[in-house]
């Protein structure tokens, strides 16, 4: 089999990781990296000692397919100019930032037939997969995202950049159409939301509550789920599953809680987790879910079946975040009159100006 030549479109930090472990699968030819910055190209060569280039057009004719890790604002040109050169794409999360490109895509992908791939990579995250196959039935999730302030991906809005993860999966664990979405949000440090809360109901029943914020005191990744068999509890950043099952006389309600004596009573508050609802840890196998992405990606280019996350899925995600950000637009967080704010009423970002303000003069003294 010949080897499928591949490039690596951006070279920031998720970048450099697609460059590193793409040289770790067989028959794939790592052609070159683009990357316009000249102190990350440097970075590049002396890390992974492969051609680069500034401008990835000068790659097209080259490979069979691209990675493309640039900022968001710029996916759209980028995969459009490669799909229309018959060139097979993995685009980083968020496909794009507009629900109209994201249409385009799909539309120019059907058209040349290639494999079009969306880096939603908590799909292949082996804890997520673990606690999907023990609860049954899905019918509730409760998924927060938080971290600090890290500077990247501040073309976006929190939910974009972290939200979509969560967005992604929910909407591939219910089956039917989004209903309804509630959402709200605020600015802290850019223009686009930094916090984020929504509530999304599915026309199946399911529903799910989301929380995303990038200023935030400490990072935490969960992801919680409720179906008809139990509750697990996933621990995404060091990949952990705890989970209560629901026996079956417990759901059948074979009881009734008002004829309790005392003792038992007493005997349920000291064994609900452990005979009542037992609890247990799950062993979750280690793996590196972005190389798993990028073998899935390859493998649908090389069979000709569609990728686990199809640019048809990425799509609706950014269809779905689009929704949340309306909701946040419809229910801002505005200025009080009483505070004098330079002929505004409230600001465009949803965040009072006088407090934009401060943060700028606060910034200003203690540099």
């Amino acid at each position: 089999m010949s080897q499928l030549r591949l490039a690596v479109i951006g070279a920031g930090h998720l970048g450099k990781i697609h460059v590193r472990l793409l040289k770790q699968i067989e028959n794939v030819e790592l052609v070159g990296v683009a990357e316009p910055s000249p102190m990350a190209q440097r970075e590049v060569i002396d890390q992974f000692d492969v051609d680069v280039v500034s401008d990835y057009r000068k790659l097209i004719d080259q490979i069979d397919a691209a990675v493309i890790a640039t900022p968001t604002r710029f996916h759209f040109r980028i995969a459009r100019d490669l799909l229309r050169a018959g060139v097979h794409v993995l685009v980083e999360k968020p496909l794009t930032d507009s629900v109209g490109d994201a249409r385009t895509l799909q539309r120019i992908a059907r058209e040349t037939g290639c494999v079009a791939a969306v880096g939603h990579v908590e799909r292949f995250n082996p804890a997520i997969q673990a606690a999907l196959k023990l609860v049954g039935e899905p019918r509730f999730v409760q998924a927060a995202r938080m971290s600090g302030f890290t500077f990247r991906s501040t073309d976006i809005g929190v939910v974009h950049d972290l939200m979509i993860h969560d967005i992604d999966l929910v909407n591939s664990v219910f089956p039917g159409q989004v209903a309804s979405v509630a959402a709200t949000g605020v600015s802290v440090i850019g223009e686009p939301e930094d916090i984020a809360q929504a509530s999304i109901q599915f026309s199946c029943g399911g529903a799910a509550n989301l929380t995303a914020s990038r200023c935030s005191f400490q990072n935490e990744r969960s992801f919680q789920i409720f179906g008809n068999q139990g509750y697990a509890c996933v621990d995404l950043a060091n990949s952990k599953v705890s989970f209560v099952e629901v026996p079956q006389w417990l759901a059948d309600r074979k009881y009734n809680l008002l004829d309790t004596t005392p003792e038992q009573q007493a005997f349920i508050r000291d064994n609900l987790f452990t005979k009542i609802l037992p609890k247990s840890e799950i062993d979750v196998p280690k793996c590196n879910a972005i190389l798993e992405e990028q073998k899935d990606w390859i493998d649908a280019i090389e069979s000709g079946a569609g990728p686990t996350v199809c640019v048809d899925q990425g799509a609706e995600a950014v269809a779905i975040a689009g929704q949340v950000i309306d909701g946040i637009s419809r229910n801002q967080w505005n200025a009080p009159a009483t505070i004098p704010m330079s002929g505004q009423t409230s600001s465009s970002m949803g965040i009072e100006p006088w407090l934009l303000q401060k943060t700028a003069e606060n910034v200003n003294d203690a540099a």
